[in-house]
């Protein structure tokens, strides 16, 4: 099912492999989407938010798509987080960040 611009349904998968649980919630699976997102173009992801409502969100983590003054501060502070994934949302301007657990569908392009 992985072709070029082909969508990733990862419900299809979780019914396959007994949940989403066992395929997304691995470090793996989170350094493989944090790759994805931080090359090339945006990506658009589908995930459960935390109040059970679906939601489609076109990210990116490559900071040439991202306007300078949203980079994040090379004097941050703020302890990077070993659970969610963070990315921009292009759509919004805003950044947001989702569980990879949570993650119903991905579309991307090579």
């Amino acid at each position: 099912m992985i072709t070029s611009n082909s969508p990733i349904d990862f419900s299809s998968i979780a019914t396959a492999s007994g949940g989403t649980d066992s395929y997304t919630n691995t470090p793996e699976f989170k350094d493989w989407l944090v790759n994805l997102l931080s090359d090339g173009k945006p990506t658009t992801v589908t995930f459960t938010k935390k109040d059970g409502t679906l939601r489609v969100m076109k990210c990116t983590r490559n900071l040439e798509l991202i306007p300078s003054e949203q980079h994040p501060s090379s004097e941050s502070t703020r302890k990077a987080s070993t659970t969610s994934v963070v990315a921009f949302d292009v759509d919004k301007q805003e950044w947001r960040s989702f569980l990879p657990e949570n993650i119903t569908h991905i579309n991307y392009e090579f």
